[in-house]
């Protein structure tokens, strides 16, 4: 059986293989209140100092039952977080958390790795996930503003930690309404790179502080965040961050955010070449991924559940899964946003002010509040194509009548109109209003510019009417043609359709929960129907020579959201499926993946089930080893002579290539 829906979701651990660029950042005068301390370092520089002798010693360990007068070996470990922030370390070290261990304080990292030998963060022994609070209560003179801090230091590696922070008490010095797990902060000159964030759990961070989220100005300046990356007024950025196969639950409202203060001397400072994937989001207070003035950003095959909660009363309680703002060059595919709440926003994926090439693909959208797509004020070619939408768009604002949209591009900024989005594309999606019980209508508002909506299904049926509470539209070069209707879909917006077609889709069966059952009949009036993709209705392209990161993305779609082809003839299906006699696609992962990102023997895998040759090659790409696995022999004996540093190795068939980064470690803790 080939590759289908993730033909092209290649693993690319890119950990330090992309260069330094220039970048620009997020107009901010407050940020963190205490820009340039990180909070409170107030008892981070001492610690006992006896029985160290470690000047050689590269692995240091941790254990709350330890002295910070040991060595700060795995017989004899450390104990606590300020003896670690006053060890100077160097590139090639690793610290060791014990597992099932709680440490509770503020962690300075202190040290920068390199390229080719990162400082590693991890744990040892056997249990629960170490865990890294900086909630050390009035004892402790206050909750520290995040457990961990990194300040104009890079080329680090974080893997298999859990990082809290729950502030309930104050600090000196530290803003009520900050929290953060992870704060990795920029204040100099120099780019910061290299930064790896996997398997990590991020959960229970909280400020003191409470927002209403009706207010628009307390809203945004509430940063509550897992994962906070941030660069002062005019300063340099950060590059080349990798934030994968972690898990964030129960925070406040962010779980990442990227955000740079802008500089009046830079034309483009922006942070550069974010990657996050394979993560999953449940019930985080606000938004899971916010990359604010980023360059280059891929978010893909992710799991976007509840954003938006209340499911502690803490919560913001509001937020779209992702969102972008002022960045460039923003991919955000193959993911899974679903029960998505909040009194304002709150849709699936929406696009916000300022960005250029804003691409949504491949993502299955269910039970979003606000709706499906939205597009604010000031966008260059932002583009939904070959999602799936069901009975998004659902909410009741009596202060919002039109609160609720299929489709929403405003061009309004600050409340002042005149900020039209151009060139914004929406075509091959499936959008679907079927729930059996409370109806509901939605709205249609566009007020920009050049916009396409072409080759969509709308479908509305069991009471629900898209459209049904305002069609506004307010684009004089607007293109509507060969959009499928059917059952109560607005006759304004129908109206607009050049060459609508009229039927019922023929789904699979919708009734089977997720996106399998969108697929269609052969019977389907869709199949054959759509405008072909030339002229005004050529792909918009993605930009992928821009960055490494991209090197695994398609410029221009070739499958549909299924990975049926877009090239069987000329003429494509109308929405997200273009099976052209009824095939049915199982929605599953066929991709190989690597299990541990630190090898000290051998490489494992998961999901090998074909034929692979591979090739091993050294961080300057030399060919160390190669040879064959399949779905009998997925792991790969490395050569003892082998040294330790960062390895990549290459998988290739007839069907895929993958590439994925290793950290060599021949350590018996690791």
């Amino acid at each position: 059986m080939k590759i289908n829906l993730f033909k092209y979701l290649i693993l690319i651990f890119i950990i330090f293989s992309c260069s330094s660029e220039a970048d620009v950042n997020d107009s901010n005068t407050g940020g963190n209140g205490n820009s340039g301390n990180g909070g409170d370092n107030d008892n981070d520089s001492g610690g006992g100092s006896g029985g160290d002798n470690n000047d050689d010693q590269t692995n240091f360990y941790l254990s709350s039952i330890g002295s910070d007068s040991n060595s700060g070996t795995q017989d004899n470990p450390w104990q606590s977080l300020s003896k670690l922030s006053s060890k100077q370390l160097s590139p090639g070290d690793s610290i060791f958390f014990k597992k099932g261990e709680s440490f509770y304080g503020h962690l300075v990292v202190n040290g920068s790795g390199s390229a080719d030998k990162p400082i590693v963060f991890t744990s040892y022994g056997s249990g629960n996930q170490p865990i890294i609070s900086g909630s050390v209560g009035i004892g402790g003179g206050g909750d520290y503003q995040e457990a961990i801090y990194i300040l104009n230091n890079d080329n680090m590696v974080f893997d298999d930690l859990e990082i809290q922070n729950n502030r309930l008490s104050s600090r000196s010095n530290v803003d009520d309404s900050d929290s953060f797990g992870i704060y990795v902060h920029n204040t100099g000159d120099e780019v910061m790179n290299n930064f790896v964030f996997r398997n990590m759990t991020f959960k229970n961070v909280y400020a003191i502080s409470q927002v209403d989220p009706s207010n628009q100005q307390a809203f945004n300046a509430f940063e509550v965040a897992g994962i906070r990356f941030f660069t002062d007024w005019n300063k340099s950025h950060i590059n080349n961050v990798l934030v994968e196969d972690n898990y964030f639950t129960d925070l406040q409202r962010f779980g990442v955010h990227v955000k740079h203060s802008i500089g009046g001397n830079s034309n483009d400072n922006r942070h550069t070449n974010f990657v996050f994937k394979n993560n999953e989001f449940k019930e985080i207070g606000g938004t899971c991924i916010l990359p604010s003035r980023v360059r280059n950003c891929l978010i893909e095959n992710n799991i976007f559940d509840q954003p938006g909660a209340k499911t502690n009363s803490r919560m913001i309680g509001r937020g779209s899964a992702v969102w972008n703002w002022y960045s460039v060059n923003t991919i955000i595919q193959y993911n899974q946003a679903t029960s998505i709440r909040g009194i304002l926003d709150s849709h699936g994926i929406h696009v916000d002010h300022h960005n250029e090439n804003t691409f949504v693909q491949y993502n299955y959208m269910e039970d979003c509040e606000g709706g499906f797509v939205e597009i604010l004020g000031d966008n260059e070619t932002a583009v939904y194509r070959f999602n799936i939408s069901v009975n998004d768009g659902w909410r009741e604002n009596p202060n919002w009548v039109n609160s609720n949209h299929t489709i929403w591009l405003s061009n309004t900024i600050g409340g002042e109109a005149g900020h039209e989005s151009n060139n914004s594309f929406i075509y091959n999606n499936t959008v679907v209003v079927n729930r059996s019980s409370s109806p509901y209508r939605t709205a249609i508002d566009i007020r920009a510019n050049n916009t396409r909506i072409f080759n969509n299904i709308f479908y509305s049926v069991n009471g629900s009417k898209i459209g049904g509470k305002q069609v506004r539209v307010v684009d004089d070069n607007i293109l509507v043609t060969n959009n499928l209707f059917h059952g109560n879909v607005d006759t304004r917006f129908k109206d607009l359709d050049e060459n609508g077609i009229y039927g019922d889709p023929s789904f699979y069966n919708e009734d089977l929960g997720g996106a399998k059952g969108f697929q269609l009949l052969a019977s389907s009036p869709a199949i054959n129907s759509g405008v072909p993709y030339s002229g005004n209705y050529s792909h918009p392209s993605i930009p992928v020579s821009d960055s490494e990161i991209f090197k695994n993305v398609e410029s221009v779609p070739t499958t549909d959201f299924f990975g049926r082809s877009l090239t069987v003839n000329s003429t494509p299906n109308i929405g997200a499926n273009n099976a052209k006699n009824g095939e049915i696609t199982n929605y599953i992962n066929d991709t190989p993946r690597l299990k541990h990102l630190f090898i000290k023997d051998k490489i494992e895998f998961n999901n090998i089930k074909y034929n692979y040759y591979y090739v091993v090659y050294d961080i300057i790409g030399r060919e160390m080893m190669k040879g064959t696995i399949n779905n009998g022999n997925d792991q790969i004996a490395l050569n003892g002579n082998l040294k330790n540093g960062v390895y990549e190795v290459v998988l290739e068939n007839e069907n895929i290539i993958l590439s994925s980064k290793f950290i060599l470690k021949n350590n018996s803790a690791l």
